[in-house]
């Protein structure tokens, strides 16, 4: 897990670039490195979802579904119509359009997996059957959708050899990236979840070897620099869609699914010790009293907001 002392800095600034994306009118661009760095935020700052009191809220749950279900089918018959065309009657752009959708299923993976693994271990936590059925369906929708791409990068004579290899280096991306950010929730919160993981054991000993550098008090910048190849391994895109694009209703569902009062009065996300506090003092019939540990570790973890956890012991998980 990143350190739970810090706010996540780079939380807000994702937050922000989701809210204008999504509010803004005229244009907007929604492009791989934006998806990818919203859901390391989710995946970072999981806790505040999974140890909030109350149960997951219906009404993003029910966007979240139901946008999921409708745009990930419409991707995938997009694709399979487009490669199933025969070269003389397929239009002009068929090439960069196959690739764009392919691209853009294999990507939403990230976010479909990692949210799914959120709302299991909520729903496992507070032992409910809210958020796990819907994360379940999702992924087995996309897990069609990535079968539609598979049987491309096996089958297809529609693409040529380079976007093929691009396609399969991306799809390679994908896979160990999910295993990279899903490894600390399943180390945290149990083997529960190595389900939407695509290598488990992989996942599992990311998730233990990044608890451990947790307690090493000469930390290097570890989760700094996993942002740093997450954002050179999902490079900026070019592509322009309109505010209406329907990938943002999906976005701004995940990030609804945030308790309220995890966001400062700033608009930056709480840490999470700060979340516990404030949930005890709303769970308390008087006035709340930190004891003089509670007070040192709230000093510590104050004093320790801008430190960083140490570089991954491999590069290999960021780059191709």
């Amino acid at each position: 897990m990143p350190p739970r002392g810090t706010g996540f800095a780079f939380a807000f600034a994702v937050f922000i670039r989701i809210a204008q994306f999504a509010y803004s009118w005229g244009v907007t661009t929604v492009n791989q490195r934006l998806v990818a760095e919203f859901t390391a935020m989710v995946a970072a700052q999981a806790p505040l979802i999974i140890e909030g009191t109350a149960p997951l809220a219906e009404g993003p749950l029910c966007v979240y579904w139901q946008h999921s279900k409708t745009l990930w089918p419409r991707r995938r018959r997009e694709l399979e119509e487009l490669c199933s065309q025969p070269d003389s009657t397929a239009p002009f752009d068929r090439v960069p359009r196959m690739v764009a959708i392919a691209s853009d299923l294999l990507v939403g993976e990230l976010l479909t997996r990692v949210a799914g693994a959120v709302l299991t271990a909520c729903d496992r936590r507070q032992r409910l059957k809210r958020g796990e059925p819907i994360a379940r369906n999702v992924l087995a929708v996309h897990q069609q959708c990535r079968a539609s791409v598979l049987k491309i990068l096996l089958h297809s004579t529609s693409l040529p050899a380079d976007q093929l290899a691009e396609l399969d280096r991306l799809r390679r991306r994908v896979e160990r990236w999910v295993d990279v950010l899903l490894g600390p929730l399943i180390a945290h919160y149990g083997n529960e979840l190595s389900d939407f993981a695509f290598d488990p054991r992989r996942a599992l000993d990311f998730g233990e070897e990044q608890s451990q550098a947790r307690f090493q008090s000469t930390s290097q910048p570890r989760w700094s620099f996993l942002l740093a190849g997450l954002r050179s391994a999902f490079p900026n895109g070019s592509t322009t869609v309109s505010s209406n694009d329907p990938t943002m209703p999906i976005l701004r569902s995940v990030m609804a699914l945030f308790p309220e009062n995890v966001f400062q009065a700033e608009g930056p996300i709480q840490s999470l010790r700060q979340s516990r506090i404030v949930r005890s003092s709303e769970q308390s019939e008087g006035p709340l009293e930190l004891s003089d540990q509670s007070l040192q570790r709230l000093r510590h973890d104050l004093a320790s907001s801008h430190r960083r956890a140490p570089p991954p012991s491999s590069e290999q998980w960021m780059h191709e």
